[in-house]
């Protein structure tokens, strides 16, 4: 319910009298006293009506997205997590004037019924200047004039911010938050439900001397998920810090050891192996009941699946494995590739039965492709065989049948230091040939493949080479020495 409110201050209705029209004003209060105010020639008395509304708690809408899909409505503005914890903010706007000399705060505890004296905890929001970014405006401005916030958790950081709506429109605004004030330091335990409410202390004129009353805003709750991923579990059992170690220990001095995600793909193609099948990993997997569901982890990675891996062979396919080819920009700003890509099929003369045919579309450049696979495994010595397609366009030029020459480079999927496997190497247009390489490794999980035409503009007008790829079907075969 809303109230009303009077003191000698705010909404605005003033009565000037003559000594002689009128010179007393008598207030009769609803509690049945009476207040005198005298007026003459050089006096006048202002009374102001406050209506006082409920406090507003901006937007409590945000949610969290965990394993599963499953999503938590926190009934909170803004949620972060810090160091493995979480922390809660809440926003919210108030329409006690300054008048009253407001302190605004906010109370907190496990149990519903919140009031200043009945809380396990309470903080109060210091005046601090909230400049926020409209982000739809992309201008920087002064948040509303009533506009409080309060952090709970253990932990805030430099960088926290908080997002809010603007003028109740579908833009919004973003501030940023002092660190050294409004933080009600606790610990939000997973699983558990906290209650807050928002209050306002003022200072009030009754029975002829100040009072001080609270004004309430409306008590919320939140509940702090108890997910899977916060205890080191997985929807589908999947490695632990402790089993991924102890895999390491497989690979190599010198050699990055994958992750689990640079892993996961293969872990479940081996599980579908008639081996992966069989082995029983029951006493290896535990499991537990969250939020979000049932929650699995694998505490120890079977010696089989590295022997799997390490003698598996790689097959990168022509169509399929192409991840780019190289391109520039023109000079109006648009970028264009500088091969055309035409996708070849139905020979059985060639491995993999099919070939892309890179042809050169932007003249005197050499280009590049590249071909990504994120199976090869560090620290296994490979054969590198990479199947060059003859011409076979019916309508082939002279020019069509030229030879070329290639240079073959790997690198890190994720970026790093490239290393040349071949330089120039001679690949005929008249019939299928083969590069290949008994000394391939790598470093890190998976590899990028660039293959690149290395013809000078010389040979090029000299008709002794041109610049056309046909690159067929590669493979990484485990190379095992006598």
């Amino acid at each position: 319910m809303k109230k009303i409110i009077a003191i000698i201050t705010v909404a605005f209705m003033s009565c000037y009298a003559g000594a002689l029209a009128q010179d007393v004003i008598v207030l009769h209060m609803k509690d049945g006293t009476t207040r005198r105010y005298v007026n003459g020639v050089k006096e006048r008395t202002d009374i102001n009506f406050y209506k006082h509304a409920p406090t507003t708690t901006y937007t409590p809408d945000y949610t969290s997205t965990h394993d599963n899909g499953y999503q938590v409505a926190w009934n909170v503005n803004s949620v972060w997590k810090i160091d493995g914890e979480y922390t809660v903010g809440i926003f919210w706007e108030d329409s006690v004037p300054k008048n009253f000399t407001p302190r605004h705060g906010l109370c907190f505890g496990t149990k519903p019924g919140l009031t200043v004296d009945n809380c396990e905890q309470k903080a109060y929001a210091e005046d601090v200047t909230l400049r926020g970014i409209n982000i739809h405006r992309d201008m920087m401005s002064n948040i509303f004039p009533y506009c409080h916030y309060l952090v709970i958790g253990e932990k805030m950081t430099n960088n926290m911010s908080m997002r809010v709506p603007y003028n109740n429109s579908d833009s919004y605004a973003e501030f940023y938050l002092d660190v050294a004030s409004n933080h009600l330091a606790t610990h939000l335990e997973r699983g558990a439900t906290y209650y807050y409410r928002t209050f306002t202390e003022g200072q009030v004129l009754e029975d002829g001397a100040m009072k001080s009353v609270v004004f309430y805003g409306p008590e919320r709750s939140f509940r702090v998920p108890r997910v899977m991923a916060d205890y080191g579990y997985f929807p589908y059992a999947q490695g632990t810090p402790e089993a991924m170690a102890a895999f390491a220990h497989h690979f190599p001095q010198g050699v990055t050891a994958p992750t689990w995600a640079e892993i996961d793909a293969l872990w479940k193609q081996w599980r579908e192996t008639a081996e992966g099948k069989h082995l029983d990993l029951s006493a290896d997997i535990t499991s537990d009941q969250f939020d979000d569901g049932t929650g699995y982890r694998l505490n120890r990675i079977p010696d089989e699946f590295y022997t799997w891996l390490a003698n598996r062979e790689v097959v990168i396919d022509a169509f399929d494995d192409l991840a780019e080819v190289s391109w520039v920009i023109e000079a109006h700003g648009d970028t264009l590739a500088t091969v055309s890509i035409e996708l070849v099929t139905g020979l059985d003369s060639i491995p993999g039965g099919k070939y892309v045919r890179f042809t050169p579309v932007v003249p005197m450049v050499n280009h590049r492709v590249i071909y990504r696979s994120n199976e090869v495994v560090p620290g296994v010595k490979y054969k590198l065989v990479v199947n060059f397609a003859p011409e076979t366009l019916p309508n082939a030029t002279a020019n069509d049948l030229l030879p070329t020459l290639i240079r073959i480079v790997t690198n890190p999927i994720e970026g790093g230091k490239d290393t040349v496997i071949v330089n120039k190497h001679y690949v005929p247009a008249t019939h299928m040939s083969t590069y290949e390489n008994d000394d391939f490794n790598i470093r890190q999980m998976g590899t990028n493949l660039k293959i690149e035409s290395r013809i000078t503009s010389a040979e090029l007008r000299n008709n002794n080479y041109n610049r056309i790829m046909r690159i067929a079907q590669m493979r990484l075969v485990p190379y095992k020495e006598e």
